[in-house]
């Protein structure tokens, strides 16, 4: 079980990261999805992270050049789910969007079997369905008179979810019989140049993360390096533990995140407006409160 505590760890620290992007999506972006400078802001951060790995971790170089090339792709597709994840934001509040990440699980599952032969037990798969239906469940929307799952915020983090799966596959393919600080090594080197490719061949990305640090300042400097090493700190206990247990079940204790979250923005729409903000109505709450606790529920039976 020291996965799970190892993995525990990175929904609090994500819940955390949700509510920061959240907030510089709303206050510093350039409009309709205009959050490419945060979009740089993370890609770029993995070159100060693998060129730290360089200077304390020897044999990064040693790896295949496959293996090289599957991390680096790795780190291509974290920046594609994280662009569509801001996007995500944009449009809906960050409580409703979160808990779509529990369809990680079901698409690490599917690329699990295949690919590192993981299989779960009959216990196991039905404390799965009950997560996720407990995601369906906070994805419809009950405001208003007609009951709706909102269509474009689910084919968003649908996709962003699917990513995330396969980055963590390849990753444990990879680093099941290799070193763990090597793998992370070419996967933040990956974001890196997916971020210095985009800084100079996409000129909106790069006007908007002009803009935002114009706009924002040292303050936003500050935010988004605090951010990003929390962010990373969380993807390294998630990496650490996928090699210590299923892919699935790894990302499955992630069920927490969203009443993590949830608690948390409560609390920041009570007391700090001004960096979150969001509908405490009864027809709002107490679904999500349902869905989270049902979402719990299907987490706690996969380890009864």
């Amino acid at each position: 079980m020291t996965w799970f505590f190892i993995a525990l760890g990175a929904p609090f620290l994500w819940a955390l990261v949700n509510i920061s992007d959240k907030y510089l999506v709303d206050k510093y972006s350039t409009g309709h999805h205009g959050s490419g400078g945060l979009v740089l802001f993370s890609s770029l951060i993995g070159i100060i992270v693998s060129g730290l790995i360089a200077i304390f971790v020897s044999g990064v170089w040693s790896i295949s050049i496959l293996d090289k090339i599957l991390l680096i792709f790795a780190g291509f597709l974290t920046i594609i789910w994280f662009i569509t994840y801001l996007y995500t934001l944009e449009i809906e509040e960050i409580s409703a969007v979160v808990p779509w990440f529990l369809m990680i699980p079901i698409f690490g599952y599917i690329l699990g079997y295949f690919i590192l032969g993981e299989t779960l037990t009959t216990h196991q798969l039905i404390g799965s369905a009950i997560t996720m239906l407990g995601v369906f469940f906070i994805s419809i929307d009950f405001v208003g008179e007609k009951r709706r799952i909102k269509i474009k915020p689910a084919l968003y983090m649908i996709f962003s979810s699917m990513m995330v799966a396969v980055v963590g596959v390849i990753f444990k393919f990879v680093t099941i019989e290799g070193n763990f600080w090597v793998s992370s090594f070419w996967e933040y080197l990956g974001m890196g140049i997916v971020g210095i490719f985009i800084f100079l061949f996409i000129p909106k990305f790069r006007k908007e993360f002009m803009y935002m640090n114009k706009k924002g300042g040292i303050k936003i400097f500050i935010l988004n390096i605090v951010s990003e090493s929390v962010s990373t700190i969380a993807h390294f206990l998630t990496n650490f533990a996928i090699l210590l247990a299923p892919v699935t079940m790894v990302y499955l204790v992630g069920s927490f995140q969203p009443a993590i979250l949830l608690f948390l923005t409560i609390i920041g729409t009570k007391f700090f407006p001004h960096i979150v903000e969001e509908s405490l109505h009864h027809k709002v709450l107490i679904p999500k409160a349902i869905a989270i606790i049902i979402i719990i529920a299907g987490s706690i039976f996969l380890f009864i």
